[in-house]
Order: C-alpha cells, then structure tokens, then sequence
C-alpha cells in the first residue's frame, strides 16, 4: 500500500514551487506515523495525494478525517484559484476553518503511477 504525497508544509515557498512528491509505504509503521503527526499537529497548508490501491486510499482519508479533523468540503472558485495544488476531480478536504488547510485525493486507485 503506497501513496504519492505533494505536500505544502508551514507555509508557501518564497519560490513559488512546491516541493516533490513522495511516496509513502503504509506498511512502514514510520512512514504512517510522520503522515499522522504532519496532519494531527495542523503543519500542513496544501497536500495533494494519490495511493495504488483503494485500501491505501481509505488508509488516507482515514487518517485525513480522525487526526487532521478533515472535513469533504467543496471549494469555491476563488479558494479553487487560489490552491496551488488544487486539480479537478480530486476529492477535497479541509481543516479548520478560518484559513482552512487543504487536502486533494485522487478517488481512483493508481497502481501504474507506483510501478
């Protein structure tokens, strides 16, 4: 079970680029534990995610929903503008509300992504 993160952590580089992917291995008790904490502690401000399978999927909205408080949310299209990792046909997910964080999954299950 892996997953493709981007994620925008603290706040927005002064560069303008978000940083790279990375690929999580849910297997790995470490891997899920910095996923956890980074949602649990509200470090995150934009994370765009894609997993192989749909249980990796599940793991993920799980853990988007219990630790970082999530709620499926549809965004405006000014908030949709403003996201720099918003992509159409992602699910989305907010935390908080005043200056929400905001967290894409990719619903259908990529395993060819992972290969």
């Amino acid at each position: 079970m892996k997953l493709r993160i981007l994620m925008i952590d603290w706040e927005y580089p002064d560069d303008g680029k978000p940083p790279s992917p990375e690929v999580l291995d849910l297997t790995e008790k470490g891997d899920v534990m910095d996923l956890y904490m980074s949602l649990a502690n509200g470090t995150i401000v934009e994370m765009k995610a894609e997993g192989d399978s749909e249980e990796a999927l599940d793991v993920l909205r799980g853990l988007i929903r219990g630790a970082g408080n999530g709620v499926q949310a549809d965004l405006s299209t000014q908030e949709k503008a403003a996201c720099w990792l918003y992509e159409e046909g992602y699910q989305c997910y907010t935390q908080g509300v005043n200056d929400p964080a905001y967290f894409f999954v990719n619903p259908a299950p990529r395993p060819e992504a992972f290969e």
